[in-house]
């Protein structure tokens, strides 16, 4: 079965993430923390309202673990970098969350359902509103673009390195004009 992005082949896997941290921390920090600060304010405001056990799916670095109790990912080695914020962390996949019902008051994914298949993200969504009161998706306007990005690199064979440079520059352009879209895990396709 033919991926429904080509990106998706490769970047729905946590070996690719597990590939990518040691390049996406080591090589420009200054540059991706600045770049996500410029982005992330709107979201942290909206996270230090929440009220109650949240959980962070999808956490990767833990950049959002301080508005969080538990973050969860798939990658071992986004993970290892998470557990530098002193928050709590577990390996699991979003589609096979191992809690109870309602385990927390919110459950948040940001940037994270762009890299879940589009044909999953309904699974994704209902398994992160069965575990918790209230859920919300944090995402680009226009949740194309990345993957659009990243494909382009992928079908001139760029090494991941000089990809994630690109693909970093590419969407702090775009980023610049688009707005934080808040979405309750109802339909969004």
């Amino acid at each position: 079965m033919k991926p429904e992005y080509r990106w998706l082949s490769e970047y729905d896997k946590p070996k690719y993430w597990s590939n990518f941290s040691p390049i996406y921390f080591k090589s420009l920090p200054f540059l991706f923390g600045f770049y996500f600060n410029l982005n992330d304010n709107k979201l942290r405001k909206f996270l230090k309202k929440q009220k109650g056990k949240t959980v962070d799916l999808g956490c990767g670095n833990g950049r959002f673990l301080a508005y969080a109790d538990l973050g969860v990912d798939f990658s071992k080695e986004m993970l290892k970098r998470a557990k530098r914020t002193g928050k709590d962390v577990l390996l699991a996949s979003i589609l096979d969350l191992p809690f109870r019902d309602k385990s927390f008051d919110t459950a948040f994914m940001a940037d994270t359902s762009v890299i879940i298949k589009p044909t999953e993200l309904k699974e994704a969504y209902n398994e992160a509103k069965r575990v918790s009161k209230n859920f919300y998706d944090f995402l680009a306007e226009d949740r194309t673009y990345m993957p659009f990005i990243m494909s382009i690199f992928q079908g001139i064979h760029l090494p991941l390195q000089i990809t994630a440079y690109l693909a970093l520059f590419l969407s702090f352009i775009v980023d610049r004009f688009r707005k934080l879209v808040v979405s309750r895990g109802e339909s969004i396709c």
